[in-house]
């Protein structure tokens, strides 16, 4: 009997095993090699020469384009919730039609710019939000005495407005799905008791759709802030494949300038500091964010 019980045992680990091993090959050790990274002096060919302490946690500090990589990042992070608010509003439009091939079909559409490659979303959009003859200023100038030429990703001003916009185009369907899921894990019932106490549309959306939603928008909040402050590869495309954020470094994310200084500048020291920088920002915000809005409390 045990033989039979440790045979089973072996053949459920061995499906884990291989996804364990990976994990710890590149997630943990390259972890470990980054906090070892900031605190050394290391070479152009990654070779860790000596210990140097904070030294590289101070010369990251006096890089003008640190502290404003960091407020790139929050800010398209922030501009990127909108998704949230947008995705319920859209979601519950959906949720109205009733289940059926019309939802499907909704939800399907939504859904599709989310699967599509972040390269193929960025030369999509980047027709629509062109300065001259985009399909964004072209339906602006339909609203207006004159034609709108706004640089929507060249314009410095602008730039994280057009990057929000892409950000939110992809994303939303994703956003959509979950709020489309807590929307019908709601019992019908409620609604039907609302009803019979001659309850309206605004009072049941404020007494019973949103109080049983909000587990739903604090989880999208917390995932929408991680990858936002992870973003990364369409801001790099956008940038004609450069890190430096372009334009005038509107758009450099501190990924971008942990890839910016660990890859085009070699400097490794440096670039891991900056990701430990990141991975301590990101994790204390999102731990303060959950703890204000009750999340761990959910759980319990």
């Amino acid at each position: 009997m045990k033989k039979e019980v440790l045979k089973r045992q072996v053949i459920w680990y061995s499906f884990i095993i291989l996804p364990i091993i990976a994990m710890l090959l590149f997630t943990y050790v390259p972890m470990v090699k980054a906090i070892q990274y900031s605190v050394s002096d290391v070479s152009t060919l990654g070779g860790v020469e000596k210990f140097v302490g904070i030294r590289n946690y101070r010369n990251l500090l006096q890089f003008t384009e640190f502290p404003k990589s960091v407020f790139n990042t929050f800010a398209l992070a922030f501009m990127g919730l909108l998704t949230i608010p947008l995705g319920f509003i859209l979601a519950d439009m959906i949720n109205s039609l009733g289940p059926g091939k019309l939802q499907g079909f909704f939800r399907v559409c939504f859904y599709l710019p989310h699967i599509i490659a972040s390269v193929t979303v960025v030369l999509i959009l980047q027709v629509v939000l062109k300065a001259s003859d985009g399909l964004l200023n072209s339906f602006l100038s339909l609203f207006t005495t004159e034609e709108v030429t706004i640089g929507w990703l060249s314009d410095v001003k602008y730039a994280k407005f057009g990057a929000s916009i892409i950000y939110i185009w992809s994303n939303l369907g994703y956003n959509i799905l979950i709020n489309l899921a807590s929307l019908q894990a709601i019992p019908s019932e409620l609604y039907e008791a609302a009803s019979v106490d001659g309850a309206g549309s605004l009072k049941k959306l404020t007494y019973i759709t949103l109080p049983h939603m909000r587990a739903c928008f604090v989880f999208l909040f917390l995932t929408g802030m991680i990858n936002g402050l992870a973003r990364f590869s369409d801001l790099y495309i956008l940038g004609g494949n450069n890190s430096a954020g372009r334009p005038d470094g509107t758009l450099q994310t501190m990924m971008m300038f942990v890839y910016r200084y660990g890859f085009e500048r070699l400097d490794f020291g440096v670039s891991s500091a900056a990701a430990i920088m990141l991975f301590i920002i990101s994790f204390s915000f999102s731990m303060v964010s959950a703890r204000i809005s009750g999340f761990f409390n959910d759980r319990n």
